[in-house]
């Protein structure tokens, strides 16, 4: 009596906690960004997110450069320096509970990204220069390739919005990125007056070398699956 009591005991308590434990599915998400179009490198994000497990997943955002909003000359007012390239962000995150699509969750996670820009740039160069002296001055465009590679790590949170597949990630965090500078198709003979600009923002570095950052930002998700 009492073992056929303890057999039906376990195989009710085995049986409601194997109910009440959620199984898990894969969640596949498209990502955005909507403020990508006033970065200074400036364009369109599509990117897409993959949770493998309750409190891993991983992200990759593709962003095509199209125009940079704050190159512009005051002196010059008519000369265009137009911008094109492409920037990859990726990152794994680890969820600080199970995490479940629409739900609210905070993260912390590693965060890589890789930028490639060639701008076409004006300048003022002395043409056939030797000691100091030039046969005459011009200005005329030439192109700046700029390389950059970047780590960080970030906290952040993903909350729903106004239905279960849309919702938004909110994320700060410090790292430090490389700089790469390379100028090309200066004008034969030429050379700068002085020595070329590399970015427009106060705290960016002239020459080529690493700094901190510190990357803020949200991003738009919708699930797809």
């Amino acid at each position: 009596m009492h073992t056929r009591f303890v057999v039906v005991f376990l195989s009710l308590y085995f049986s409601s906690a194997s109910q009440g434990k959620k199984s898990f599915h894969p969640v596949i998400t498209l990502r955005t960004n909507p403020f990508s179009f006033a970065e200074v490198d400036a364009g369109a994000v599509l990117g897409i997110g993959y949770q493998f497990l309750p409190q891993w997943s991983v992200s990759i955002d593709p962003m095509i450069v199209l125009y940079s909003p704050y190159k512009f000359s005051r002196e010059y007012p008519d000369e265009h320096e137009p911008v094109s390239g492409y920037k990859i962000r990726g990152d794994i995150k680890y969820y600080f509970r199970d995490f479940n699509y629409g739900k609210r969750g905070g993260f912390i996670a590693l965060e890589f990204h890789y930028k490639k820009v060639t701008a076409k740039k004006w300048d003022s160069f002395g043409m056939n220069c030797v000691n100091g002296q030039c046969d005459f001055f011009q200005r005329t465009q030439y192109g700046e390739e700029k390389r950059e590679e970047g780590i960080a790590v970030k906290a952040g949170l993903i909350r729903r919005l106004w239905s279960p597949r849309w919702a938004i990630e909110i994320y700060t965090g410090i790292g430090f990125k490389f700089k790469h500078f390379n100028e090309t198709d200066l004008p034969a003979g030429g050379s700068f007056i002085t020595a070329p600009s590399h970015d427009v923002t106060i705290s960016s570095f002239q020459e080529n070398g690493a700094y901190p950052i510190i990357p803020a930002g949200a991003k738009l998700i919708y699930r797809l699956f």
